[in-house]
């Protein structure tokens, strides 16, 4: 129940975290494919990591791999994609608040698994 709980919140606020990449990188000409690129990934990285601790942890692995390849495209995307290279030619606070996200994204969401257990 506490892994729902947990997932729910997730598939809530870290969809909401890619909007707010696009809104600050709207003002630089970011198209809605960004922003649906980002929940698309978003969406099968905390699916499959659902699936793989709570629905099948028989296959964790398999589910794991998925989750993280997802988690992957993610962190390409912001840091050295097409996110990324919007922020570089916006410079200034756009460039600033990009990479906070960034950070988050990166360090947030590589430890709060160990912090959970």
């Amino acid at each position: 129940c506490a892994q729902f709980k947990r997932y729910i919140d997730w598939i809530l606020t870290v969809p909401l975290m890619r909007v707010e990449f696009y809104l600050i990188l709207k003002v630089t000409g970011a198209k809605k494919s960004l922003l649906w690129k980002l929940i698309i990934y978003s969406v099968i990285m905390l699916v499959t990591g659902y699936a793989g601790e709570a629905i099948d942890p028989a296959n964790a692995q398999v589910w794991g791999l998925v989750s993280g390849i997802a988690y992957f495209a993610i962190v390409y995307e912001i840091w050295l994609g097409g996110a990324a290279k919007l922020a570089k030619e916006a410079g200034g606070s756009i460039l600033k608040a990009h990479k906070i996200l960034c950070w988050f994204v990166l360090v947030g969401w590589a430890i709060y698994p160990s912090l959970r257990a």
